[in-house]
């Protein structure tokens, strides 16, 4: 039976930042305004009474349409435009997931608006590389819920260190932090700074 590996999406797999980088430009050039202006204008989305608003596209499409009287066809056309998914998956990724998934069962452990998420896969071209009954997708993906899903033994990377932390607790999963930000190792886990090197951890796996 081949290993089970499940990728976290965001910062992970995807530049999410570039990412956002790109729609927000285009949407400030159809609208007219400066970024500066669109920025200050979807805080009143993005942050909530009671914190951070989960991001849903047509909602928030929907909210800087009504900000600025706009028409929302023409903002979510802008906002889904191929052009804003090509070349935002992170350097090492074709490469790393055309490889491992010839030895590999490849899945997704992640958090957010499914399909959305989904989207994101699917416009990068990545989809195929996972086996859809590995598709882990979640509002929250550290409830004891979603965790209770989450195949026993399988490897999860993740570029968030505080996920990684919980993970490790769980026992029964191999957790991998993938580090794209510095040389940092994880205090108590695995630590890969490219998915170059998962091949070698997969072949050395063992606790800290």
């Amino acid at each position: 039976m081949r290993e089970k590996v499940l990728f976290d999406i965001d910062y992970t797999l995807i530049d999410t930042r570039k990412f956002k980088e790109g729609f927000k430009k285009k949407i400030s050039e159809f609208l007219g305004i400066s970024i500066e202006d669109l920025l200050l204008a979807e805080q009143g989305y993005v942050k909530k009474d009671e914190g951070f608003t989960d991001f849903v596209p047509q909602k928030y499409i929907d909210f800087i349409a009504d900000s600025f009287n706009s028409d929302k066809s023409g903002i979510s056309k802008v906002f889904f435009d191929d052009e804003n998914f090509a070349d935002i998956v992170f350097p090492d990724v074709y490469e790393s997931l055309e490889t491992l998934s010839k030895i590999l069962d490849l899945g997704i452990f992640s958090e957010g608006f499914r399909d959305f998420q989904l989207l994101k896969l699917y416009k990068t071209g990545i989809f195929n590389f996972f086996n859809e009954n590995l598709i882990f997708i979640f509002s929250r993906k550290l409830t004891p819920e979603a965790l209770t899903m989450i195949p026993k033994g399988c490897f999860i990377v993740d570029d968030n260190p505080s996920v990684i932390s919980v993970l490790k607790e769980k026992q029964d999963v191999r957790p991998i932090w993938l580090n794209r930000k510095t040389k940092e190792e994880h205090d108590n886990c695995k630590t890969i700074f490219s998915l170059n090197n998962f091949e070698k951890v997969l072949e050395n796996y063992s606790s800290k």
